[in-house]
């Protein structure tokens, strides 16, 4: 048999009770990191409980905007 073939995919929502700071925007900041650690292991959480989850290998937050 062969592996099954990875495939990303991209999510965007909006998160109404965290306030945009600049900090959001800088990768190296702290409240970035704090931010992407919460995020992906809220995410990762969500989608291993998903249709999706056999296959699922984990998710990565790429980045923060104003919206």
């Amino acid at each position: 048999t062969t592996a099954a073939a990875l495939e990303r995919f991209t999510i965007n929502f909006t998160i109404t009770n965290l306030p945009y700071t600049a900090d959001l925007e800088n990768p190296d900041s702290a409240k970035f990191n704090a931010t992407q650690n919460v995020m992906n292991t809220l995410l990762d959480h969500l989608l291993k409980e998903s249709s999706i989850g056999p296959t699922f290998q984990g998710c990565v937050t790429t980045a923060f905007r104003y919206g």
